[in-house]
């Protein structure tokens, strides 16, 4: 049965990856901060349904299977040839990967789905961070009261140090944000982080927020020193105002929820 349980878990991780992937690509258009690039009158998270970001294409449904029509396609557009960003299997890898460690950690039903659902908005802001170097509020505000409410509902033991949790940990990014703009008169850490951290908070309690942190800061550095090291076109810009953390934060979360 647990078995079961896990190709069931990653097959829907790989589906709900790919739905990700349009929430990555159309939610900032959607919401302003990318100009848009297309010709359809009516853009939602819905419609138009799946095309190529080049030419438009829509694309049929037995070519939008996940993993296998980017290795069937070859990584190319089937119209244009394009090449498909490597982003789209990778998203769907992970989120299915990260559904597969849920399930396999035997939790009950209804914390599974919370815990795949959270994980999921969080891959989704660690993208658009990546990419744009923007966190959402309208993914970040909601995963913060639907942390609190969850843990209401579910585990009210744990609720007082939820309410903590996501005070503490939207505080302390406020302050080091406020406290480098007194040092340096600019802005050097950005406000999305404070929200992603204070969520995350909301759903463990205060007290995993200094391990999270931890995890989540040395894998920002191993990053940053890795593809300094090895790559000419760096993952983690060091020189950048502002590095996207959420990534990281995401993976310390990760971590310490197992």
């Amino acid at each position: 049965m647990i078995s079961e349980e896990i190709v069931v878990f990653f097959v829907l991780g790989l589906l709900i990856g790919s739905f990700l992937n349009t929430v990555i690509y159309r939610l900032p258009i959607i919401l302003g901060y990318k100009p848009p690039k297309h010709p359809f009158k009516k853009y939602n998270l819905i419609y138009p349904r799946s095309h190529c970001p080049k030419c438009k294409s829509k694309i049929p449904f037995y070519l939008n299977i996940p993993l296998l029509a980017f290795v069937f396609l070859r990584g190319k557009c089937f119209k244009c040839k394009e090449k498909i960003s490597l982003q789209y299997p990778l998203v769907e890898l992970i989120t299915g990967t990260v559904f597969t460690w849920v399930a396999f950690n035997s939790f009950d039903l209804t914390q599974s789905l919370f815990l795949c659902f959270f994980l999921s908005c969080l891959i989704v802001l660690s993208a658009i961070d990546l990419r744009f170097k923007l966190v959402p509020d309208t993914i970040s505000l909601s995963l913060i009261v639907l942390a609190l409410l969850y843990n209401y509902l579910i585990r009210p033991n744990i609720f007082l140090d939820s309410i903590l949790g996501a005070f503490i940990g939207f505080s302390f990014f406020y302050l080091i944000e406020k406290f480098y703009r007194f040092l340096k008169d600019k802005d050097g850490l950005g406000r999305g982080d404070a929200k992603v951290f204070s969520s995350m908070g909301a759903l463990m309690g205060w007290q995993s927020l200094p391990f999270i942190l931890l995890a989540g800061t040395l894998l920002a550095l191993l990053s940053a020193l890795f593809f300094f090291l090895i790559s000419k076109r760096k993952l983690i810009d060091l020189k950048a105002e502002t590095i996207p953390f959420v990534p990281a934060l995401s993976f310390g979360l990760l971590i310490n929820l197992f």
